[in-house]
């Protein structure tokens, strides 16, 4: 976590930053060390609602971590990047057309220097791309043309 806080400026929602204090490993909680990055409070209810109904639209089921991540990426002005494991979240993203605005983990640790190869699955730039590229296909089937 350290490596990735020097390299990025890290923002999360409160409902993340509550939901990542944790991990569990052979049935162990273990505690996530979360320092040196940036709450956000405020996450337009407009936004979130655009979001629950883009979810509910292209029928994926969306945590509420995710969701007002999700809410903050289309409300904010600010040059930020989405980056989720969560594949739900990644199709969603790109099913509302986000995805240029979202990254892999994989992709954001090798940007810094970080080449290991110890990554799970769900990491891997491949699973990301694969998620975006069902998301792309979700909006051509359900995607409500105005």
């Amino acid at each position: 976590m350290t490596q990735i806080s020097k390299a990025y400026n890290i923002c999360l929602t409160r409902n993340v930053f509550e939901e990542a204090g944790y991990y569990k490993k052979d049935g162990a909680k273990i505690d996530i060390d979360i320092k040196d990055v940036t709450i956000i409070e405020n996450v337009d209810l407009e936004s979130l609602r655009k979001v629950q109904r883009e979810a509910k639209e292209a029928r994926l089921g969306i945590d509420p971590g995710e969701s007002t991540s999700i809410a903050y990426l289309i409300q904010t002005e600010e040059e930020i990047t989405f980056c989720s494991c969560d594949q739900a979240a990644i199709k969603l993203v790109s099913y509302m057309e986000l995805e240029q605005k979202s990254i892999s983990l994989q992709r954001a640790f090798r940007d810094i220097g970080y080449h290991k190869r110890n990554l799970y699955p769900r990491h891997l730039e491949k699973t990301f791309k694969a998620a975006v590229n069902e998301g792309k296909t979700l909006r051509i089937q359900f995607k409500k043309l105005v």
